[in-house]
């Protein structure tokens, strides 16, 4: 019997030791797989090869950055987390911080750093941020092996692909000379052209614009100013707001005996941009008096969340459709599925475009002989006649050929779509500058 006792505890000494060999060979070839990836990082999946979003996920644009993840995640699980014949494991990081609120610049250059030492990384979902893109995407075009391939959900500050007038643009994005980076999102000359046609549409005859100084909110104020002139509307000044200001009372009493009849936000609502709502509603009077206007910067629920009642009757656009009235079968599958997955009932500004990008992505990834410069060849030229957000091209500089821009407008605490305006190529031309 005592034999018996100790053959059997011999027995489970070596199974209890079996098993913590395989779990540590198990954490320990997790750990190798994923060597290098940020701290800023959730992983999902167990899959040889990762691809990552880089998104911010605190402050006032978390709201979006969640659901474009979770619509990421949405496509990996209807593919059972495989892209052809690799298994993938999805980092979700983040590139925000707590003290700023927003996306950080630090924090973009360690993501971006800690991707290209990750041994099997294949691409890149992101930035959200237009400035956080001109960060990463030369570190990860500089990547061993051709590049890191990276596609945008929301990024449309046009530089990132076009020539702006600005010294080096796109070329300084570009290092190696050869391209990683594409988008889905309409670029901003074509928002700026919408927004300008919108408000001469409204028979608006002057206008204030404030931008917050960064690469986005600056390009689209400077975009639409270009196609406010080309309109003949008259453009009173195109200020910067500083984000680190308590209050704006001060700034929209100079602005006052200018008397505009709209106000043009260029810019992100995470940037102090609930307080600058409401100044505005309080000083100049409300949206019905002196029309505000925002483009996607401010197309976001934290709008409502921050400004509360002053951002009453705000419009607000989005390059592009607004996935809550997506009417091509793809795209209408897509929103059904993630309603009843996340049980919610609205979509936030760019949780399509995360899927899209994902699918932009993903196709490069399948048809590549799986080498980082394959994958990055096969970003461009690519055509979806059946995609999430309709029918589309992604040309050879990495945009799409999309131009419809959709109206919003805050209407009791919700948005409510107002219009779609597509501006003539002649009107995007001359928002850059040119023509």
């Amino acid at each position: 019997m005592k034999l018996r006792r100790f053959t059997v505890a011999i027995a489970l000494v070596a199974l209890v030791a079996a098993v913590t060999t395989a779990t540590s060979v198990a954490r320990s070839t997790s750990a190798n797989r994923l060597a290098g990836l940020p701290n800023t990082c959730k992983t999902f999946g167990n899959g040889k090869y990762v691809i990552a979003s880089d998104l911010p996920l605190q402050g006032s644009l978390r709201p979006l950055a969640v659901q474009i993840v979770a619509a990421i995640r949405l496509e990996l699980k209807q593919m059972k987390f495989k892209i052809g014949d690799k298994a993938i494991t999805y980092a979700s990081c983040d590139d925000s911080t707590a003290a700023k609120g927003s996306w950080d610049s630090q924090t973009c250059t360690n993501n971006a750093n800690g991707y290209k030492t990750v041994k099997n990384f294949l691409g890149l979902i992101g930035t959200f941020n237009s400035g956080c893109a001109e960060i990463i995407a030369p570190i990860l075009n500089r990547a061993p092996g051709g590049g890191i391939a990276m596609v945008s959900p929301a990024n449309t500050y046009v530089g990132l692909t076009k020539p702006t007038g600005v010294p080096g643009e796109p070329g300084k994005y570009f290092p190696s000379g050869k391209r990683n980076y594409a988008r889905v999102a309409v670029p901003d000359n074509f928002q700026g052209a919408a927004d300008a046609t919108f408000l001469q549409q409204k028979g608006i005859k002057s206008v204030y614009v404030l931008n917050d100084g960064e690469a986005y909110g600056s390009g689209i104020a400077n975009n639409f100013v270009n196609a406010c002139k080309a309109l003949g509307i008259t453009v009173l000044g195109n200020d910067k707001w500083d984000s680190n200001q308590p209050d704006y009372q001060s700034l929209f009493q100079a602005i006052a005996p200018k008397s505009p009849q709209a106000i043009f936000l260029g810019g992100l609502i995470s940037l102090h941009g609930g307080q600058l709502i409401k100044d505005k509603v309080k000083v100049l009077g409300d949206n019905s008096k002196v029309l505000l206007l925002g483009p996607d910067g401010f197309n976001d629920s934290a709008t409502v969340t921050d400004a509360g009642a002053a951002a009453e009757g705000m419009y607000v656009t989005i390059g592009g459709q607004d996935p809550n009235a997506l009417s091509n079968a793809t795209g209408k599958a897509f929103v059904a599925a993630y309603k009843k997955t996340y049980k919610v009932d609205h979509l936030e500004a760019y949780t399509a475009y995360g899927a899209q990008a994902f699918l932009v992505l993903a196709n490069a990834i399948a048809k590549s002989n799986g080498t980082r410069a394959s994958i990055t060849k096969g970003l461009y030229n690519q055509s979806f006649p059946k995609g999430v957000i309709g029918s589309f091209k992604i040309d050879n500089t990495g945009d799409p050929n999309l131009g419809g821009v959709t109206v919003d407008q805050y209407v009791g605490g919700q948005q409510k779509i107002i219009t779609v305006i597509n501006p003539p190529a002649s009107l995007a031309i001359k928002a850059l500058g040119q023509g």
